[in-house]
């Protein structure tokens, strides 16, 4: 699967690039939720062989450790800069909303967000949250909104913007 052409094929290479290097070839377990039902429960297959010890990951298919090379040069994972966490401190991050992602049928969902961590440096993060705390965030953004329109427009309104019809 790794070795074709889809989006689902990506994450699959991704995932078995860290199983091979973890620290060159970090994965993102909320990248799972874009595999379908069937090739999730292989990934997991997978990692419970891998889990055993009895070998490295790419030894188990002939010539693996060139399948495993020309796929990480295939998909450019190399190229990807390496994961620097967030700094560990109480500065506010300025962030800029950039999708969701969700698996149907489930209430918990992954935000992603553009996040400026440093002077010129702008990184997408994902926030999984859980249905309680999407609630809880839904409810907070809606109070902090309708609070700022409550004695008129808000500081920082464009001259123009009408009062949010959600609100």
């Amino acid at each position: 699967m790794a070795e074709g052409s889809s989006g689902q094929a990506r994450v699959a290479a991704q995932f078995l690039a860290g199983l091979y290097n973890g620290d060159d070839f970090p994965f993102s377990l909320t990248d799972f939720r874009r595999l379908d039902e069937d090739l999730l429960e292989h990934c997991m297959q997978v990692l419970r062989l891998d889990g055993r010890h009895a070998t490295e990951v790419h030894r188990y298919f002939s010539n693996g450790e060139a399948r495993w090379l020309a796929m990480i040069r295939r998909w450019g994972l190399a190229d990807e800069p390496a994961h620097t966490p967030l700094p560990d401190d109480d500065v506010v991050h300025s962030c800029q909303y950039e999708n969701k992602l969700d698996a149907p049928g489930y209430r918990d969902v992954t935000l992603v967000v553009k996040v400026a961590v440093g002077v010129d440096e702008i990184r997408s993060i994902s926030l999984a949250l859980s249905a309680a705390d999407s609630e809880r965030l839904a409810a907070d953004l809606v109070s902090v909104h309708r609070l700022a329109w409550t004695r008129g427009k808000p500081l920082d309104a464009d001259e123009n913007e009408p009062r949010p019809a959600w609100l």
